[in-house]
């Protein structure tokens, strides 16, 4: 008898365990000061204008109507994307935003009055079937270890996507040495996630840490660091369902 195996972890508890994870290391960072100020700084500010301008510009590209889109933001924590969707044109009523750590809704809420903010597991979402045009997450699916688990969110957001909907993932590229509860998230895992599916795939973002050292230089030459291919940190992957 194969004694180790008898004692291997039951998959609803390694879930379990995940989730767990999840939530300590991210409550941890929600009060860390040294997250707040490198995210709040003049390299920062520069990461998340062209972050932006390239979901909008991806939006137009896909034909998305953003005044009859309802969106679905995962792992949404205190709201800022779902106001920056707002900007682009979406009506607040039709924005949802959903994340698994209970602290974060009753502050998106108190932050955006006008949010649905709800706590839930990506997972299991607790949402009708076909009820979304636009699937958003951004750096949530890295933050999740367990590929089973993962594969269980990519499910989710195929189920709650209706047809013809975009599902827009923005997530890490490359692995991070310097914080090791996060793994990338690829194109192919997000492809094989959504078989038969339309993929594209935009590289984009200068790696943070890159333009952290360059920070004292003009802009220019930051800009110039982003049109680099191999120095972008984020891949930006939209997927259509059919």
């Amino acid at each position: 008898m194969d004694h180790a195996r008898d004692h291997r972890p039951h998959p609803v508890e390694e879930q379990r365990a995940e989730r767990s994870r999840i939530e300590r290391v991210y409550s941890a960072y929600s009060s860390d000061p040294y997250y707040g100020k490198i995210w709040s700084d003049d390299t920062a500010r520069f990461i998340l204008e062209r972050k932006w301008e390239e979901i909008g510009r991806v939006l137009g590209a896909e034909g998305v109507d953003t005044s009859m889109t309802r969106l679905l933001d995962l792992g949404a924590g205190s709201g800022g994307d779902c106001d920056r969707f707002r900007h682009l044109g979406l009506r607040p009523e039709r924005i949802v935003a959903l994340d698994l750590l209970r602290e974060y809704p009753p502050i998106a809420r108190r932050s955006h009055p006008w949010l649905a903010a709800v706590q839930a597991d990506g997972a299991l979402l607790p949402l009708r079937d076909d009820s979304f045009d636009v699937v958003y997450q951004s750096t949530m699916l890295s933050s999740v270890l367990d590929r089973d688990r993962r594969t269980r969110i990519l499910r989710e957001v195929g189920r709650v996507l209706a047809r013809g909907g975009l599902f827009v993932s923005y997530d890490t590229r490359y692995p991070n040495p310097w914080n090791r509860n996060t793994c990338p998230v690829s194109s192919a895992e997000i492809g094989a996630a959504f078989p038969g599916c339309q993929v594209r795939v935009h590289s984009t973002t200068p790696i943070p840490q890159l333009i952290r050292l360059v920070r004292f230089l003009p802009r220019a030459v930051w800009r110039a660091i982003e049109r680099i291919p191999p120095l972008r940190s984020h891949l930006l992957v939209v997927v259509r369902k059919v």
